[in-house]
């Protein structure tokens, strides 16, 4: 049986400035930048909500397909084609998640070019946020390479339901394979998590270290 994939990723947590210190004018600079950032993933974070619906959608396809006999495989072209075009957007979208997220990054690294300017004892925490980003940022990238693999394995799966001559044996390899890759797209969601949470527990240090006066969105 072919494994349920539904994508549920961590946010970046929403700041807002609720008062100026006044003399920190580049600590003011990265917070725009950071939060600006955040709202530059907001697409991402739509097209993960539409994601989650069309897994869902194309699960219940594939359990339509996997319950016909192998010999009755001509009477499911219709569900496979559909199932097909599900899957097509599911590359849409994450595609469309990897270009917010790189959006957002862009934004995100002008963050450097001010920390030489904020006070000596709050560096160290600006290059640990910056840091954690980067690790986050790979994170991603390894996610989004392991669901697009995925995806080829599931059109591959598609595709073999349309082979009359299909065997049994065939069929069972290419789901361990699909849920094979299900399995690595897990781990890396679960990294992705992490390097999220932590990232947005580095940015409360950050700014508590500037002493700028926010409020965090959950």
């Amino acid at each position: 049986m072919k494994k349920i994939l539904l994508t549920a990723v961590l946010a970046l947590s929403l700041v807002f400035l609720a008062a100026c210190n006044g003399g920190n004018q580049a600590a003011e600079n990265i917070y725009d930048h950071l939060e600006t950032s955040v709202e530059l993933e907001e697409e991402f974070h739509e097209a993960q909500s539409e994601l989650v619906e069309i897994e869902q959608q194309e699960y219940e396809l594939y359990n339509e397909m996997i319950e016909v006999n192998m010999d009755e495989l001509d009477e499911i072209e219709g569900t496979v084609n559909e199932a097909l075009d599900l899957l097509d957007e599911r590359r849409q979208l994450m595609e469309q998640e990897m270009d917010s997220i790189d959006a957002a990054k862009v934004e995100f690294d002008q963050v450097e070019q001010y920390v030489e300017d904020l006070d000596e004892e709050a560096q160290p925490a600006a290059n640990d946020m910056i840091e954690k980003m980067d690790e986050r940022y790979e994170a991603f990238v390894s996610l989004y390479d392991a669901y697009m693999q995925s995806l080829d394995y599931d059109e591959e799966l598609y595709e073999m339901l349309l082979d009359e001559e299909l065997e049994s044996e065939t069929l069972d390899e290419q789901v361990d394979l699909v849920n094979n890759s299900y399995d690595e797209i897990t781990e890396a969601q679960e990294t992705f998590n992490q390097r999220t949470s932590e990232f947005n527990d580095l940015k409360r240090d950050f700014y508590e270290a500037v002493e700028l006066e926010v409020e965090f969105v959950e």
